[in-house]
């Protein structure tokens, strides 16, 4: 087995293959403030202290390490080697294909990490996927679907994640804060409404609260307000819908509930840079 060190990082994305830990101190990415991390460990053992959890990893076992978590390496054997993807929130939001706190992707939002021990063919399939990440991260800006690659090649590590964690979650124990909890709730409703709603106090009130005390929430679970989010999730459906060319953008607009054209395309431009018109012809060009 050929064992590499690969390292690519850019706009929230860090990518470690076969890295070897020498020393407990010798590593400190894998707590990287705001940046999520997933790490396997591919031989040898580690041993973290996330927050005040101690946690014991072995080979072929996985831990998410959440975003803003404190914590150390304590011990490390001599010949460890681990795979690690990390990436910033912001990372996350701009890259997934669909709302990226939908189903089993909960396991975002914990603040103690929950560690998986993996058959050897799912620790397997996920390197493989670590490996794929890297490759098309370092790849040639020239490359002019690159951008695209990147963000399937994101998802699909994403998504086999989550199968991960669903197969393994019985035996998983993760305990939600009620803070954590509301978030969830809250993106559940904004998956099924985010084409007709696009008020917080719809949010608010299906939940029970004030706008205010969910906007708060939101912002201290995730270091996003509720309004960011809303409109997040209307700019991802305008992308998907866009790409449908059987659909006017008068169509769109009206399916997205926006009062008129110039409103909606001044929204999308917000987000983008680009108005729906222009961006549905760059999907074309390409």
């Amino acid at each position: 087995m050929i064992h590499k060190n690969s390292k690519y990082v850019q706009f929230g994305l860090e990518v470690r293959i076969d890295e070897m830990i020498t020393s407990k101190i010798s590593f400190p990415q894998l707590f990287k403030g705001n940046c999520f991390s997933i790490v396997i460990v591919n031989s040898g053992f580690l041993t973290i202290q996330a927050n005040e959890t101690i946690i014991h990893l072995y080979a072929n076992e996985l831990v998410v390490i959440p975003a803003r978590t404190f914590g150390e390496i304590l011990n490390a054997s001599d010949h460890l080697q681990i795979s690690l993807v990390s990436f910033s929130s912001t990372f996350i939001f701009k890259n997934s294909i669909k709302r990226p706190f939908v189903g089993y992707f909960e396991f975002f939002f914990i603040k103690i990490p929950a560690k998986v021990s993996l058959k050897r063919k799912d620790s397997a399939l996920l390197i493989d996927l670590f490996k794929l990440l890297d490759s098309t991260r370092r790849s040639s800006d020239k490359h002019i679907f690159k951008n695209e690659v990147l963000l399937f090649s994101f998802n699909l590590l994403l998504y086999e994640l989550a199968a991960i964690y669903s197969k393994y979650s019985r035996r998983i124990k993760i305990r939600h804060t009620r803070k954590e909890i509301l978030v969830m709730q809250f993106f559940r409703i904004l998956e099924i409404n985010c084409k007709t709603q696009h008020a917080v106090k719809f949010y608010a009130d299906s939940l029970f609260i004030t706008t205010g005390h969910l906007t708060k929430t939101i912002k201290e679970v995730i270091e996003k307000t509720a309004k960011q989010c809303i409109e997040e999730a209307i700019v991802l459906e305008a992308k998907i819908l866009l790409q449908n060319e059987d659909l006017t953008i008068l169509h769109i607009m009206e399916e997205l509930h926006f009062s008129n054209i110039s409103f909606f395309s001044n929204f999308f431009k917000k987000y983008t840079s680009m108005s729906p018109t222009e961006y549905r012809l760059r999907l074309n060009f390409y």
